[in-house]
């Protein structure tokens, strides 16, 4: 291997093509060499696009590409373990979107797959890059507010916009082979909670529903409020939504010390800090393009990194396995 990994990208679209191959196209330590898509019309415009040569459509095939060192698996939930495994059995190592799977029996699958190929597996959890979150971690682990005493979480996405990016029909709606689009998006404030606080879960008590929106085209609305309890007596509360107006759309994450220090951080570039001395301290990240804005081009850095320097990844296949148990228990399942 030189000193760049040689990427392919399996599933070109929404995260697919507007973060990774955005994200693969600018560092100094990947190559973008290969695209696939089962979508002929999609797969030519992002290779032209994003100027790659080596287009497939046979996911099998890219697999047997010398030039490919790691595949980024950004396809269908229900398709995550069957690709993953065949990437970590072909010798690739492996970024796989989030959710893993949507059953832990096809998650545990994954990562017996990961263990036995000695290939690194990192579930792609990129709110641990995202500027505002890791400025958070990086004063919470400085004592500054003290200890953590409780944090919480909101998200509130408007229901025109899941609307947008997976219209009727598509398969984040089926609740029955996908987990549907809450299962699908808690994975990321799940693992936020457990990043911020080095801790895990003792308690988990959700209260979720789902329904459909027929303005939309009978898309589904969700809403869910989950409290946590944490070692120590940390607590945790996460309200999320798909069934807001725009104007009412939120994403706000709110801990608190014990010595009367709090942290705010809205949306993925502010954070603010409110305690006596100084009374409040604010920052704003401006980063270019939501691939580096939610931290997906940071995080990809660092697992090609990591590949380079026959390292595992800060991020474990174990932690994308707690935020899909996590997550499935918030839905139900």
């Amino acid at each position: 291997m030189t000193d760049r990994v040689g990427v392919g990208v399996v599933g070109l679209g929404f995260v697919g093509a507007g973060a990774h191959l955005h994200a693969f196209r600018s560092l100094k330590n990947a190559s973008l060499v290969a695209v696939c898509d089962r979508n002929e019309d999609t797969l030519e415009k992002r290779a032209k696009r994003h100027n790659v040569a080596a287009k497939y459509r046979d996911f099998e095939k890219m697999l047997q590409d010398p030039n490919v060192d790691a595949v980024v698996v950004s396809v269908p939930t229900d398709l995550h373990a069957r690709m993953t495994i065949a990437a970590l059995q072909a010798g690739k190592h492996v970024i796989c979107e989030m959710p893993f799977a949507p059953n832990m029996d096809d998650v545990d699958k994954m990562l017996a797959a990961a263990k036995s190929s000695g290939k690194i597996l990192m579930p792609s959890l990129n709110f641990r890059f995202t500027p505002n979150y890791v400025k958070a971690k990086e004063l919470i682990d400085a004592g500054v507010l003290g200890s953590v005493k409780s944090i919480m979480y909101r998200e509130w996405i408007p229901a025109a916009d899941l609307a947008a990016q997976w219209p009727p029909g598509s398969w984040v709606w089926n609740l029955k082979e996908t987990g549907g689009p809450l299962f699908t998006l808690a994975v990321w404030s799940i693992d936020l909670m457990r990043w911020l606080t080095q801790s895990d879960f003792e308690s988990v008590d959700p209260i979720c529903q789902h329904f459909p929106i027929e303005k939309l085209g009978g898309t589904l609305g969700y809403n869910a409020f989950v409290n946590y309890r944490f070692p120590g007596g940390v607590s945790g509360n996460l309200q999320t939504s798909g069934a807001v107006a725009h104007s009412c759309s939120s994403s706000v994450l709110e801990v608190i010390g014990d010595n009367t220090h709090s942290l705010k951080g809205n949306w993925n570039n502010e954070l603010t800090l409110f305690g006596s001395e100084p009374d409040q301290q604010y920052w704003k990240f401006r980063e270019q393009g939501g691939h580096r804005q939610w931290g997906h081009m940071q995080m990809d850095e660092h697992f090609c990194d990591c590949v380079l320097q026959g390292r595992q990844p800060s991020i474990s296949p174990e932690d994308g396995r707690r935020a899909v148990e996590v997550s499935l228990k918030i839905v139900g399942k």
